[in-house]
């Protein structure tokens, strides 16, 4: 089981809720004019590329189309950022061990620099929450949240 946080950079410098239903809704879709996109088309190698400066340890590979996976050097962590033309997603495991808040704090660290360097907005689906910047507070809900929810999905 996988945890995803959403990243994008809105036009309007903020993004709302209605903004993330109408891309969960319609973010596949090849053929929505520029206009009705509520967030920024992106160069993913070039957003990659930022992301190296930041972490030259991470390890890139080729995604979907132009889209760039970079994937932490340590295979435990088992830490993923997917850059694709509209935006980030960022995936770890769902875990309760001891290596939990090590992987949130580097995760949080990467969404941090995003949004300095690049006004990144965060949406994390499991949370249902948006955030111009994600702080330690956002840390403590989100293993809250796993510590809460792993022992349930496993049980199904």
């Amino acid at each position: 089981m996988r945890y995803e946080i959403h990243l994008y950079v809105p036009k309007t410098g903020r993004l709302t809720p209605r903004m993330m239903e109408w891309l969960f809704r319609h973010g596949q879709t090849e053929n929505v004019p520029e206009p009705h996109w509520p967030v920024r088309k992106l160069n993913p190698r070039a957003l990659a590329r930022l992301l190296l400066k930041l972490d030259p340890s991470l390890i890139a590979s080729p995604g979907r189309g132009q889209d760039v996976e970079l994937r932490f050097p340590m295979p435990q962590v088992d830490l993923s950022l997917y850059i694709h033309d509209r935006g980030v997603i960022i995936f770890f495991p769902y875990t309760v061990d001891t290596l939990l808040r090590v992987v949130l704090g580097i995760v949080y660290t990467y969404i941090r620099y995003l949004y300095d360097t690049a006004g990144f907005w965060s949406f994390d689906p499991q949370l249902n929450i948006l955030s111009y910047a994600d702080d330690f507070q956002s840390i403590d809900e989100t293993a809250a949240l796993m510590e809460s929810l792993l022992p349930k999905m496993i049980e199904r």
